[in-house]
This record gives structure tokens, sequence and C-alpha cells, in this order.
């Protein structure tokens, strides 16, 4: 089934005029007094210096990214607390009711896989699925579980939920050599290469497919079998989709199987990694209203179909379509906002001191 882009429902001059309202815009200064986004960066157990070195330099890359997009950042595992395991702090900060708008979850490392249970190696006790799925409870905002080590796939099929982005290095436990697929996606995340719609943003589903393909062509010129396949799940259908079964930004239409409301790859659009330009990043409250209504429309979409009687089918939509122009005016009213205090503001106060 070939599924129609994410903003094809709007047209014309409507669509023109939203989409530019989003995007066109210098940093926003009074973002810190908004709702944020949160980035937990976890360092497993490294095994040698060579593997430590490797995942400091892509935890460096998450961290950049968070001070970037203003995001609260908590970074586990680079030093020692006496008091806690590595274990215990993660599932400490996983607990933490704080109003973000999104949080996402990093996890660098190895990882193993005795045939029943897959486990994220931490200095002391590990990290398995199931605990790690049991404290993303409580999440009820976007959640992202990016798992970037060996034998992850088992993560996938027990972290898969409503609204929630899980990704895996691997596609099955049973991969277990060192992953190279972390490396590849810190990298892309800020790669003006991965801009697969040339809309200005990285997005998560775009930095994947970055990584995906680029971890394939690392195998061929190694002229090696690959030993890992990365998988990207964000629909609950706990199956997860190769980047090669991506064409552009969809899912190619012999790959979709799924009963799920949409294929995977919309939910991950819509976390935002990092800008290659100077736009800015749109978050907070309205942001998060913005991607469930999208979320919504597209579902609806899908069903049209079913609708024996197309009236009905448009008088569902017309209220969500109503709702989702007035999230994107209030955000063009803000921005008008802040080009003003950016602009005059300055202006008045230094004609007061002179």
């Amino acid at each position: 089934m070939h599924l129609e882009k994410p903003y094809r429902f709007l047209t014309g001059v409507i669509c023109l005029s939203l989409l530019l309202h989003c995007q066109t815009t210098l940093a926003d200064p009074s973002r810190s007094a908004e709702k944020t986004e949160r980035m937990i960066v976890v360092l497993g157990a490294e095994g040698t210096s060579e593997y430590g070195q490797q995942f400091a330099d892509w935890s460096n890359c998450w961290q950049q990214l968070a001070a970037d997009k203003q995001a609260a950042l908590t970074l586990i595992g680079d030093s020692v607390d006496a008091r806690h395991s590595d274990l215990e702090l993660v599932l400490h900060e996983l607990h933490q009711q704080t109003d973000y708008t999104a949080t996402w979850l990093i996890l660098i490392g190895h990882g193993t896989f005795d045939g029943k249970t897959a486990r994220f190696n931490l200095r002391g006790p590990d990290l398995t699925a199931d605990a790690l799925n049991q404290s993303c409870h409580a999440i009820q905002h976007p959640l992202a579980v990016i798992n970037c080590f060996s034998s992850s796939a088992p993560f996938l099929e027990t972290l898969s939920a409503k609204n929630r982005v899980v990704i895996t290095a691997t596609k099955t436990g049973h991969e277990f050599y060192f992953s190279h697929f972390g490396n590849f996606l810190s990298q892309a995340a800020s790669d003006k290469l991965s801009d697969l719609d040339h809309d200005g943003q990285i997005s998560l589903l775009e930095a994947y497919l970055a990584a995906s393909r680029q971890t394939s062509e690392y195998y061929l010129e190694k002229g090696e079998l690959a030993t890992e396949h990365s998988l990207l799940d964000d629909n609950a259908d706990q199956q997860g989709t190769r980047g090669d079964q991506f064409q552009g930004l969809h899912q190619t239409p012999g790959s979709v199987t799924t009963t799920a409301s949409l294929p995977d790859g919309f939910r991950a659009h819509q976390f935002i990694l990092s800008t290659t330009q100077r736009l800015r990043l749109v978050s907070g409250e309205q942001k998060q209203l913005r991607d469930e209504l999208e979320i919504k429309i597209l579902e609806l979409k899908q069903r049209k179909a079913s609708f024996a009687n197309l009236d009905e089918y448009y008088k569902q939509l017309e209220p969500l379509m109503v709702e989702l122009a007035n999230v994107y005016r209030s955000l063009d009213q803000k921005e008008k906002r802040i080009i003003y205090d950016s602009q005059v503001v300055p202006a008045n106060a230094k004609k007061t001191s002179q």
C-alpha cells in the first residue's frame, strides 16, 4: 500500500504557509522558559580502553546534540558513584516524574544474549529489557530508546509500545559481534547529508536510515559479511523495520506487513535531532500537540476506504485539520513576538541609554 507523505494532505497555499511558519525563524531565546526535552546518555562497561574511547566519542556527539537542542542532559557511566550502581542510576533517572515533552534514552556499549535474556552490559549489574520496560511504563510523553550495542534486538520486542520509538543495532539477539551502528548513528545525527526531505532538520528516522546505509557500506568495503542489521519500531507492532526496507522516508509497499494503524517511520520522523540551517527547533507543548494531531490525521487517512459514507470521513477530518491549523497559527504568532523582541527591544534599550 502506498502511503502519502505526512504533509501531503495539506494543499496549496495553506500547506506552504503553515510549513514556512514552522521552519523559518532564528533561534528562540525564550525556549529556556518552556517545557523541554530530556536526553539520558548511558555509557556501558567498556571492556577495553579502545572500546572506551569509541564509546566516549559517540557520547560526545550526543552531548553536543543535547546542548544544541537545549535539552536536559543526564550522563551515566562516565564516572564512579560509590553509593549507587550504574543500573540503579539508570532506573532512578527513568522513574523521575519530571514534566518533559520527550525523553531520549541512548544506550552505548556492549550487549549479550544467552538465548533467553538480552542484557546491556553495565559496570556492575546489567540492564535487562524487562527491567528497562518496567521503568519506562511511567513515561507518558514520547520516548525514544536507542540501543547502540550488540545482541540488542530482543529489547525492541519488549519495549515496543504506543508513543515510543525503539531502535536496535541488531535484528536478532544472536548478532553478538561488536556493533558499529552506534558510531554511524551519532555522526549521521548532525550530518546535513542525512536530511532526506531537505526541510532543514534531521529527524531520528533520517539519521537511522543514514546510519543503516553506512553500516552496510562499512562491511562491503571490508569485504566481510555484515554481522549487524539495525531495526526501527515506532508503531508498537513489535516487528521493526530494516533501513533497506525504506524508499526515501517510507516503507516500500512490499515490506508493509503490519496490522498497526501506520507503518514504521512516522513517529521517528517527528523526533528532531538537529538542524542543517539556522532554524528554530519547535519544542514544548505546542510541538507535542502538533505531532499528536498529525498522527491522528494520518491514521484517519489510512482508514478512509473503510468509510461507507465519505461525508462521515470528512466530518471527522475537519476538526482535526482546524485544530492543527490553530497550532501552526499560535506558533506563527509566537515567532513574530520573538523577532519583535530581538529587533525592537534592543533598539529601544540603546535609545534609552543615550
